[in-house]
């Protein structure tokens, strides 16, 4: 990809502005603003319609290149006037991913230009000290050991005397440390390190990177550092758990407080030698430190015990590229989904985003909510490409893959989805919008659907409110969260996108309330509100997750690390905490599988809501959606089914059951147990139910249980059986105010 972008934001409000970022190999490019409407390419099963919006854009734009850097690390001045006469360094670190000799940095003293200092490092092989010109000062060739804390501390005296000890690994705060140390006699004057910085250039701390990456793999915990060195008997006492200010005084010293906050992108110094830290590019926060009793999880309520980062040399928060398109969307542009459209030559790309109602704009009758979360979670998801030959046990067929893919393969750089896994092994437990995400495009090619998923597949759903004439606004998770349950308020129907799995308490909450206020719901997808999610202050927009028991997964948090750094509250999914989908919204999360998608069989119950059926030729008993583009059918991709166990009305109308699914759609691990009896085959919780219920005060809420539902409304252009019921019940919801069959 020679031409690619991302903006500053995910959706604005018609009238507002928007920064678009953007790397080109080609010398100038195009900008246009157009509509999407549709999503599809050539190797879809269907076209990519758009329209071009007239905006104030320049006719051409110098291209330029511009560069993700990954990794993760703290960063802190040292305040002005600060004298180094010598070094200090010193940390508890817990490496989870060594290579033989590579040097990974764990801590570094040196000036912004990196022409004076020092740099503490770990490698398979040991520890190293050296000077910022690379020159080693001390080593310990002693093994670090993957996954367990160990202090290591480094000083040098005023006369270049340099000292290098490791303690560990203990068996807790009261262990007996092993200690090694090694001694190496430095050399006075200049050559000792301690020049003053040239101009322009200043003393800085390094908390897991070098001034040249060298991004350290693992947790740290309680960095030290100081401007002159201290005793080994300061040394024993810090690998002894003392406090630093203690030991040391603050004159000249450093004490970043790394978990104190584990939502801030700050970071406090307990001691006077800067003025505090910034975190770069998320490592994961609220984990367990050094000291950690193991007799409690919530780090809300022993925060001395989680004093740890967990840093990645893959993490990736915000790609940083400079601004170099802004648009002000027309004042008169209608909600919707809108791209900038960047064109060099044969090369395109569309960036896209959202344009909202302006504010004091009157409620349209119905609103979509894209759930641009869920977008999120999956954003530069890395399977298809990097394990192309092992989904296909998954198919049953070779898809193909996006060329996107391929190319994303080739570039770690751009950071990972909430289903990839560090180069450590460890979870993603954060993504964001603010870099480039190859796979939220209104033309990607996802080969689980044969086509369309996510956006792109959310993008039909438009086109089919556009062509049925329907006056209808959108929004996205961003103003659901913001708003509440005000972003519902005086929208008649509130439409869900095809995949809303990552919600927030907020979100629930905002469409309970609008249900509760008489107001009609319609969740048209499948795998919907199932983790647990929170989303962090600041402009990439960071959503979180923890993946805590029972959940469909591809990691699992480590133990103490179920809790959102955001929030605090504990992560998983929200069936754990007591808010089933099925309680809110009538189905949840059974079963998933790519095969192929089924169809659905009417039910008897049906009958009470005959209207539903109104012009559909589908008697009881009788199978309809069972015919449609990428899947097959309306019932597939994941699905869900109703449970009053889990919390479905018990007035809730069942109208159809999705049948015939294949040995591929799994049940979800959370409702798999053991048990002597032989399960029965097939297993009767793997199926989709269609759910109607109505609530009092004429709120009411229909549920399709199945992503692939709206793919299969498009089939035939939209005459079908599928189409045809989601149409009456829309039309029934936005027109009649009275109780639907269920209240």
């Amino acid at each position: 990809m020679r031409l690619l972008g991302y903006a500053d934001r995910l959706s604005v409000p018609a009238g507002g502005r928007i920064e678009f970022k953007i790397s080109s190999e080609l010398p100038e490019f195009t900008p246009a603003l157009v509509r999407l409407r549709r999503g599809g390419s050539p190797v879809h099963e269907c076209d990519l319609l758009e329209d071009e919006i007239a905006a104030e854009l320049p006719a051409a734009v110098p291209g330029r290149v511009q560069v993700a850097r990954a990794g993760s690390y703290v960063e802190a001045a040292l305040r002005p006037g600060a004298e180094v006469a010598g070094a200090g360094l010193a940390v508890w670190m817990c490496p989870t991913r060594l290579d033989r000799d590579r040097e990974q940095t764990v801590l570094a003293l040196t000036t912004t230009d990196g022409a004076a200092g020092y740099l503490l490092s770990v490698s398979a092989r040991g520890y190293t000290l050296r000077d910022a010109g690379g020159t080693e000062l001390a080593r310990l060739d002693a093994a670090p050991v993957q996954r367990q804390w160990t202090f290591v501390a480094a000083t040098v005296s005023p006369d270049g005397a340099a000292r290098l000890a490791a303690y560990g690994p203990t068996t807790g705060p009261t262990g007996a440390p092993g200690v090694q140390e090694s001694h190496i006699q430095g050399r006075r004057g200049l050559e000792c390190g301690f020049p003053e910085p040239r101009g322009g250039s200043a003393w800085r701390l390094l908390v897991g990177a070098g001034p040249r990456g060298a991004f350290f793999n693992g947790r740290l915990a309680r960095p030290v550092a100081s401007t002159t060195g201290w005793s080994a008997d300061r040394t024993s006492r810090l690998a002894a758990g003392e406090d630093a200010v203690a030991v040391l005084g603050s004159d000249g010293v450093s004490a970043l407080a790394l978990g104190r906050d584990p939502a801030a992108a700050a970071v406090a110094d307990d001691g006077a030698l800067t003025a505090g830290g910034t975190v770069v590019n998320r490592p994961a926060s609220a984990v367990p430190g050094p000291f950690w009793r193991n007799r409690e999880t919530d780090f809300r309520r022993v925060p001395d015990e989680y004093d740890a980062l967990h840093l990645h040399e893959d993490d990736l928060d915000d790609a940083g590229w400079e601004t170099d398109v802004v648009l002000t969307v027309p004042a008169d542009a209608a909600s919707g989904a809108y791209a900038l459209r960047i064109t060099a030559g044969e090369h395109v790309d569309r960036i896209p985003f959202v344009v909202t109602p302006p504010a004091g704009a009157p409620p349209a009758p119905v609103l979509v909510v894209l759930p641009t979360w869920t977008y999120l979670a999956y954003a530069n998801w890395r399977t298809y490409a990097e394990y192309e030959e092992e989904r296909l046990a998954l198919y049953g067929e070779r898809r193909g893959v996006d060329p996107r893919d391929r190319w994303l393969a080739r570039h770690p750089e751009l950071g990972r989805s909430l289903y990839d896994v560090h180069t450590d092994g460890s979870g993603v437990m954060y993504s964001s919008r603010a870099r480039p995400i190859v796979n939220i495009r209104p033309d990607y090619f996802t080969p689980t659907t044969r086509g369309l998923r996510h956006f792109a597949q959310d993008l039909s759903l438009l086109h089919w409110l556009d062509e049925r004439g329907e006056d209808y606004a959108v929004i996205t998770d961003d103003e659901l969260e913001d708003g509440g349950a005000d972003a519902l308020a005086g929208h008649r129907v509130v439409i869900t996108g095809s995949h809303p799995e990552y919600s927030s308490a907020r979100m629930l909450d905002a469409y309970q309330a609008h249900v509760n206020a008489g107001g009609r719901l319609m969740y048209l997808g499948g795998n919907g509100f199932y983790h647990v999610t929170a989303r962090h202050s600041g402009p990439s927009g960071a959503i979180e997750i923890r993946r805590a028991r029972g959940s469909q997964t591809v990691w699992t948090s480590g133990a103490g690390e179920e809790h959102l750094s955001a929030t605090g509250e504990h992560g998983g999914l929200w069936r754990w905490r007591g808010r089933a989908p099925q309680r809110l919204f009538g189905v949840g999360m059974t079963a998933q599988g790519f095969d192929k998608a089924s169809g659905y069989r009417r039910t008897p119950e049906s009958r009470a809501a005959e209207w539903v059926f109104a012009g559909v030729d589908v008697a009881v008993g009788e199978v309809f959606g069972d015919q449609g583009p990428g899947l097959g059918g309306a019932a597939g991709d994941e699905i869900d089914r109703a449970d009053v166990a889990l919390g479905t009305p018990a007035d809730a109308l069942v109208l159809a059951s999705s049948v015939g699914h294949s040995d591929k759609i799994a049940l979800v691990r959370d409702d798999e147990w053991l048990s002597y009896a032989a399960p029965p085959r097939p297993d009767p919780r793997v199926r989709s139910d269609v759910v109607l219920f109505g609530r009092p005060g004429g709120g009411a809420v229909f549920a399709v249980g199945s992503i692939a539902w709206s793919t299969a409304m498009t089939h035939k252009g939209g005459e079908n059986d599928v189409s045809r019921i989601t149409a009456n019940v829309l039309d029934r919801f936005r027109d009649h105010p009275e109780p639907v069959a269920g209240a």
